[in-house]
């Protein structure tokens, strides 16, 4: 079993003459960032292998905010495939994963990671919310062979 934990970045600030890549997280975004990360620390059931974040600001402060409620601090590895809003570029990089990984986590961006839930999961997701987390399960142990798997949950900030 293979598991693939999404973690949107959190809500970013809107500055003028600043690029999307270097948008920051707004105060909002830090806060319910925090919330999901840890909700997750509290799952006694994940062992997360891998962290890779988006190298883009918003996603990589969100991945560091997270690791942050984690007792051991794990290595975020910024990997630019991830700065992506495409479900297929998100699926090459999955398909690229080192067998021997269990379960990753991955911090990234809309509209890719909306439609990996719906493609990949079976339950329909109208939007992941920023902050918002979804953990999907693989009857796999080769990534390569990656098909359609079970939601097992979805974290939505605001509700918690």
């Amino acid at each position: 079993m293979k598991k693939i934990i999404l973690f949107r970045h959190g809500k970013s600030a809107w500055e003028s003459g600043i690029s999307d890549f270097e948008r920051d997280l707004n105060p909002i975004g830090v806060k319910r960032t925090g919330k999901s990360a840890e909700y997750l620390f509290k799952n006694p059931h994940l062992k997360i292998d891998a962290w890779y974040s988006s190298p883009a600001k918003r996603a990589e402060r969100t991945a560091e905010i997270a690791a942050g409620h984690f007792h051991e601090i794990p290595e975020i590895r910024l990997n630019r495939v991830l700065y992506t809003f495409s479900f297929f570029d998100l699926l090459k990089f999955v398909k690229k994963l080192d067998n021997s990984l269990q379960t990753i986590i991955l911090f990234g961006h809309n509209e890719a990671f909306t439609e990996f839930v719906n493609r990949m999961g079976n339950q329909y997701l109208d939007n992941l919310p920023t902050s918002g987390v979804a953990i999907l399960e693989f009857d796999i142990s080769d990534w390569q062979k990656i098909d359609k798997g079970k939601t097992l949950s979805i974290i939505k900030p605001k509700s918690l």
